[in-house]
This record gives structure tokens, sequence and C-alpha cells, in this order.
């Protein structure tokens, strides 16, 4: 199974929502023994969910990752805000268009879950 998430929301509330979603999805995943790819596609003003300090959310991000969860920001958003890839968590892909990668995933069969 291979599940894309896309989220632009800058709101704790919504990003938390999310990070409880992906938690809820892996632990099923697990008890149904099914194979799962997972990718969240950050962009917009969600960016601060990959920010490594001043970040509530930055040690459930960083354990989602531990279980393969991708974190991928969008270019565009990083040049936006004046920043680099280096000033996220460790970790998190890069791809020039976040929906460009979320529309080419869509067309390779991916689930699409907007948060």
């Amino acid at each position: 199974m291979k599940v894309v998430f896309q989220i632009t929301s800058g709101d704790a509330d919504v990003q938390l929502s999310m990070l409880g979603q992906l938690h809820n999805l892996l632990a099923q995943a697990a008890i149904e023994q099914t194979s799962l790819e997972v990718e969240v596609v950050v962009h917009g003003q969600a960016w601060n969910l990959l920010l490594p300090t001043a970040n509530p959310l930055a040690e459930k991000v960083r354990l989602l990752q531990e279980r393969t969860v991708l974190f991928i920001i969008c270019a565009n958003t990083l040049r936006g805000r004046e920043m680099q890839l280096t000033d996220l968590l460790p970790g998190i892909a890069l791809v020039p268009a976040a929906i460009f990668h979320l529309v080419k995933r869509q067309q390779e069969g991916w689930a699409y879950i907007r948060c």
C-alpha cells in the first residue's frame, strides 16, 4: 500500500491531527501485516512542521521518520521563505514542486490524503 499525505496548514492543531492519522495508519498496517510506503508532502504554510527548534512537533516527526515515513518539502516553499534544506530536521527530502509530485504520485496509483 502506498499513501501520500499533503499538508499546507501552519496550524499546530491541524499538523498534530495529521501526525495522529499517520500513527493510526501505521498501527493498523502493522496489525494487518500490510506493507506500507508513506510520504508526507509539506508545502505552503506547513513548512514550520519540519523545523528542528521551537517546534513542539519535531519529536513526533522524528519518530515517524524512524518508522519509515518520508517527509518531503517543496523547493518553492523553501525558496519563498529564503530557507535551505539544512534549516530543517535531518532526513527531509526535497522536490522541485509539491503539486507536481502529488499529481505524479496519484498517477502512479498512490492513495492521496489531504490534511
